[in-house]
C-alpha cells in the first residue's frame, strides 16, 4: 500500500508542478506581451504629443506658421500633423503618431491670445507706485517691470513680472493665492490698428470732435457727437452695427448701463489732450458680470488715459465693468490727491496700463489710503475665452484644450 500511495503521490504532484509550470510560462508570455502593448502605446503617445508640441511651439513663434510634417520619422516612429483653420481665428491642430503596431491622436485648440485675458496688466510701474494694504485683485495680472507692494495687498489670480517684485518696506507681505512668476515678458504694442479700421467699416468712426455717451439698459444708447447740438437716442446696434465706436483725435465722455457687446476707442492728435475716456458715472453691464447668464460685454481702448472724473455722480464706490486697456496712460481720477477717501474703485473686469496712474494718497502713518480711491480688481473669467469685438490680440496663440 505505501509504494502505491507514493506512486500516485509522486504523479499527483507532478501534475500540480505541470499545471503550475504552465500557468507560469503563459503568465510570463502575457506579461511580456502587455508589456510590449504598454511600451508601444507609451511611445506612440509621447510621439503624438512631441507632434502637438512642435505645432504649438511654431505657433507660438509665428501665427502664420504651417505643418509640413507628413509621415515624418522621429524615434523609431512616424508624425504627421494636420493644422486646420476654424471660425474667429482660432486653429486646430491634430497629430497623428504611429509607433509599430501602436497609433496615437492628440487635438489641441488654440485660439489668439488677447490683452482682454488679463484683470490687470501694466507696462511699467512707477517706483512710487505700491499695490498697498487693502488693494485686491482677482485674476491674470502682469507687469512689464518690477510689481511694487507695500503692506499686504491680496492677488487672487496668477501674477507675473519681468523683472520680479520690490518691497516697500521690511513688513511688506504681498498675499499671492494664485501664484508667483518672475522672468516673463509682454511687451504693449504702441498702435491697435484693428479697432479704427473695423469701427470705419461697418462700426462708428468720430473724428476730430468728442463723444458724448450714455449706454442704456434697453439696448439703446443716447450719443451727442461734439461739444454743442442735441442729444440723440438709437439702439446700439444701429448706432455701431459691427459693435465698435472709434474717436480719432478726440475724447468720449461715458457712463450708464451696457446692454450687449460692444468696443470703444478713442485716439490722440499729435498735440495733448485727446485719446481720453472720462467716466461721467459707472457702467455696469445689465445683466450682473457673475451672473452665467450675463452676455453684455465692453472693451474699452484708450490711446492716453481712462479718467474718473471729479463730479458728483462719481462719489463714493465706483463701478466699472469693462475691460479697459491705455496705450499711453492708465486709470486715474481727477483731483485724487486732494478729494477726501471715497471708497473702492469696484473693476469687474481686467485693467491694461502703459503706466500705473495714481488714484489715492497713502498715509505711512495711519497705513491706509486716506484720499481718492483704493482699488478692488475683479476678473471677469468670460474673457478667457471671449473677447468685446475687435479688441487688441498679443500677436501670439494660446491653447483653449488639449485631448488626447
Amino acid at each position: 500500500m505505501f509504494g502505491k500511495a507514493a506512486l500516485f503521490l509522486v504523479l499527483g504532484f507532478s501534475t500540480i508542478f505541470m499545471v503550475y509550470n504552465a500557468n507560469m510560462i503563459r503568465s510570463t508570455n502575457n506579461t511580456v506581451d502587455l508589456y510590449s502593448d504598454y511600451y508601444q502605446r507609451t511611445m506612440a503617445n509621447h510621439i503624438a504629443n512631441t507632434g502637438a508640441n512642435i505645432a504649438c511651439n511654431g505657433l507660438f513663434l509665428s501665427p502664420n506658421w504651417t505643418s509640413n510634417m507628413s509621415n515624418t520619422e522621429f524615434n523609431g516612429g512616424k508624425i504627421s500633423v494636420y493644422l486646420t483653420n476654424l471660425s474667429g481665428d482660432k486653429k486646430r491642430v491634430v497629430s497623428v503618431s504611429e509607433y509599430m503596431n501602436m497609433k496615437d491622436t492628440v487635438i489641441i485648440t488654440l485660439q489668439p491670445s488677447n490683452f482682454a485675458k488679463f484683470a490687470y496688466y501694466a507696462a511699467q510701474m512707477p517706483g512710487n507706485l505700491y499695490y498697498a494694504t487693502g488693494d485686491t485683485v482677482w485674476g491674470p495680472m502682469h507687469i512689464q517691470g518690477k510689481l511694487n507692494v507695500l503692506g499686504s495687498p491680496v492677488f487672487y489670480g496668477k501674477v507675473t513680472a519681468q523683472n520680479g517684485l520690490k518691497y516697500g518696506n521690511s513688513s511688506t507681505n504681498p498675499k499671492f493665492y494664485g501664484g508667483y512668476e518672475s522672468g516673463v515678458n509682454l511687451p504693449l504694442p504702441s498702435t491697435v490698428p484693428d479697432v479704427s479700421s473695423k469701427a470705419s467699416s461697418g462700426g462708428r468712426l468720430i473724428s476730430n470732435k468728442d463723444l458724448y455717451l450714455t449706454f442704456n439698459s434697453n439696448g439703446t444708447v443716447t450719443y451727442r457727437e461734439g461739444s454743442s447740438g442735441a442729444f440723440t437716442t438709437v439702439a446700439l446696434s444701429t448706432y455701431a452695427p459691427n459693435g465698435v465706436i472709434y474717436v480719432d483725435k478726440g475724447n468720449a465722455y461715458i457712463k450708464g448701463t451696457v446692454k450687449g457687446k460692444i468696443t470703444l476707442g478713442a485716439g490722440k492728435s499729435s498735440g495733448a489732450g485727446s485719446g481720453n475716456i472720462y467716466f461721467d458715472d459707472d457702467i455696469r453691464y445689465s445683466t450682473d458680470p457673475e451672473s452665467p447668464s450675463c452676455t453684455d460685454m465692453l472693451g474699452l481702448v484708450a490711446s492716453n488715459d481712462f479718467v474718473i472724473r471729479d463730479v458728483p455722480a462719481t462719489k463714493g464706490d465706483f463701478t466699472l465693468h469693462a475691460t479697459c486697456m491705455s496705450l499711453s496712460g492708465g486709470l486715474t481720477v481727477e483731483n485724487y490727491n486732494s478729494i477726501p477717501y471715497q471708497g473702492a474703485i469696484r473693476l469687474t473686469g481686467g485693467l491694461i496700463e502703459n503706466q500705473s496712474q495714481p488714484t489715492g494718497v497713502w498715509s505711512s502713518s495711519l497705513n491706509k489710503v486716506t484720499k481718492g480711491y483704493n482699488s478692488v480688481f475683479k476678473y471677469d473669467t468670460r474673457y478667457m475665452l471671449e473677447v468685446p469685438p475687435a479688441f487688441p490680440s498679443t500677436g501670439s496663440y494660446e491653447i483653449t484644450s488639449w485631448l488626447e
